[in-house]
């Protein structure tokens, strides 16, 4: 065989195989499209349905209720319950979704969480009847802690075998660190978990510091995902917030906030790349500013996603799963075309 041959022969075999080694680094695997939708009144126009038809977003996350402890009197109470507009119709995939506060955990007697759990059910059966929502998942959030994970355990075994039971998947939200310390802080038994791929470094008042999403943050966790013993859908951030600093230390956080909120120069001026410095006293989205506070905003920009997107797929199992964003709001969705959100759903940058 000529040396020229060889080396044609062999440049082949270089591509072939390159190309089998960025498949296997990056399979491309077939996704539901989800949005969660975190808001207590639900209603969506024909162009909210169109724009998500046109995302091919075949299903939707839906903020039931809370799970609250209430001081006032003394016991374990529903709050924020979604509501519903007359208009609701069963065009998507509904997922309910119930946060649980650690404190209702906390408050409640362990021999008490078998009746907890009848009541919380006999709530997402009555507010899904009321309004004809089908539903064949329900989803559980709940950041538990060494104190409460076996209350909430037990509670998401009573709903496991009811939902199994009807037919139905069980799943619950995971945080990053529960996958990296899956051993201390445990598996919750479900049939799913959803990997919350956001909200993963302390939030601060370091400029340029990203507490919703940062590379560096992510990578401390990322490798771990691999070896967590739940099936894995993801959830990745669209949103943005507003960090309230005084003298250096956090006070408080205005959620879905904008640049444009702080465009009145008579209130604030600019301190920065996303720095905005109040001018005097006054109250603002419900927090009280002091003359020389300053303000951090965070957001998640296209490409950030696009990266977060990214860097989750590389650990992600190979099979088929749901990629969620969160959560669907226009005042940040005008930033997304349907080239970036193609990429993101596909995990892909």
């Amino acid at each position: 065989m000529s040396m020229s041959r060889r080396k044609y022969l062999n440049g082949c075999l270089f591509i072939v195989t390159l190309i089998i080694a960025v498949s296997c680094r990056h399979p491309r695997i077939n996704a539901d499209k989800a949005f969660y939708y975190w808001r207590s009144n639900f209603s969506l126009s024909e162009k909210d349905k169109s724009y998500l038809q046109n995302v091919a977003v075949s299903k939707l996350y839906l903020h039931f209720f809370d799970v609250s402890w209430n001081d006032e009197y003394n016991k374990v109470l529903p709050v924020d319950e979604i509501k519903f507009d007359s208009t609701f119709t069963n065009t998507f995939q509904y997922v309910p979704v119930v946060f649980i506060a650690n404190k209702a955990l906390d408050k409640t007697p362990l021999d008490s969480i078998d009746e907890l759990s009848r009541h919380i059910l006999n709530e997402v059966s009555h507010i899904a009847g009321a309004n004809n929502v089908n539903f064949k998942e329900l989803q559980f959030d709940c950041d538990w802690t060494d104190g409460t994970r076996r209350k909430y355990f037990d509670l998401l075994t009573y709903f496991h075998k009811e939902m199994n039971q009807a037919g139905k998947l069980l799943s619950a939200t995971i945080r990053l660190h529960q996958i990296k310390y899956a051993e201390k802080t445990g598996v919750p038994p479900v049939d799913r978990g959803m990997l919350m791929f956001y909200n993963m470094g302390k939030i601060n008042s370091v400029p340029g510091y990203n507490s919703i999403y940062n590379t560096r943050d992510a990578n401390n966790y990322a490798s771990h995902i691999a070896s967590y013993p739940l099936p894995l859908d993801i959830a990745l951030p669209v949103f943005g917030w507003a960090i309230c600093v005084r003298e250096g230390k956090v006070t408080g956080i205005i959620e879905k906030a904008v640049d444009k909120d702080f465009s009145d120069t008579s209130m604030f001026s600019s301190g920065g790349t996303d720095i905005f410095v109040s001018h005097k006293a006054f109250f603002f989205h419900g927090k009280y500013f002091m003359k020389n506070d300053t303000v951090k905003l965070e957001q998640v920009t296209p490409d950030l996603c696009k990266s977060a997107a990214e860097n989750a797929g590389r650990y992600l199992k190979d099979e088929r799963r749901t990629v969620t964003l969160f959560d669907y709001d226009s005042i940040y969705l005008t930033n997304y075309d349907k080239k970036d959100l193609e990429k993101i759903f596909s995990l892909s940058n």
